[in-house]
């Protein structure tokens, strides 16, 4: 996970944003909702239930469709899509819902180690790995920062209800 660019300031996760299409006031409405749906039906595929929450639906508006690499020699990137990345991963989802006491959705993926980037209903992010639950921040800016760092992140543990 420490491929990204550090990221050390909010200009610098703009930086990186834009170079993978975002700008300020980025509206993809239609197909934030259709990636939204298609999750649904994932983790309802995969015994789970999901509701899509608030914070994660504006977050997905302005950033789905984004793909930002996390090393310039692989294909390892991030990508802003909803995605359940195996099977058996919407049981992970409900156990980190459960013990935040708070819905969570997915946001984004990386595509090397697997792991999945979600909000929960107070806007917070957290971390799906196959290491274990981490926190990654209380803000976009914050998670992006905290993610490109790398290990060793905070356990969502310490941030159960």
């Amino acid at each position: 996970m420490r491929t990204v660019p550090v990221l050390k300031s909010p200009e610098a996760v703009d930086a990186w944003l834009s170079n993978a299409g975002w700008y300020p006031g980025r509206r993809c409405d239609d197909l934030a909702a259709a990636e939204a749906a298609s999750v649904l039906k994932d983790f309802r595929d995969d015994g789970g239930n999901l509701d899509v929450i608030a914070p994660a639906l504006e977050f997905l508006r302005e950033h789905v469709g984004l793909v930002a690499p996390r090393h310039a020699s692989t294909e390892d990137r991030v990508e802003f899509y909803p995605r359940l990345m195996y099977r058996g991963a919407a049981e992970d989802v409900q156990e980190l819902a459960d013990g935040l006491g708070k819905k969570v959705f997915p946001v984004a993926h990386d595509t090397y180690d697997g792991g999945t980037v979600l909000m929960d209903e107070a806007g917070r992010f957290f971390y799906l790995h196959h290491s274990g639950e981490y926190f990654l921040g209380n803000d976009k800016y914050s998670a992006l920062m905290s993610y490109s760092r790398g290990y060793p992140l905070e356990h969502a543990e310490d941030y159960y209800a």
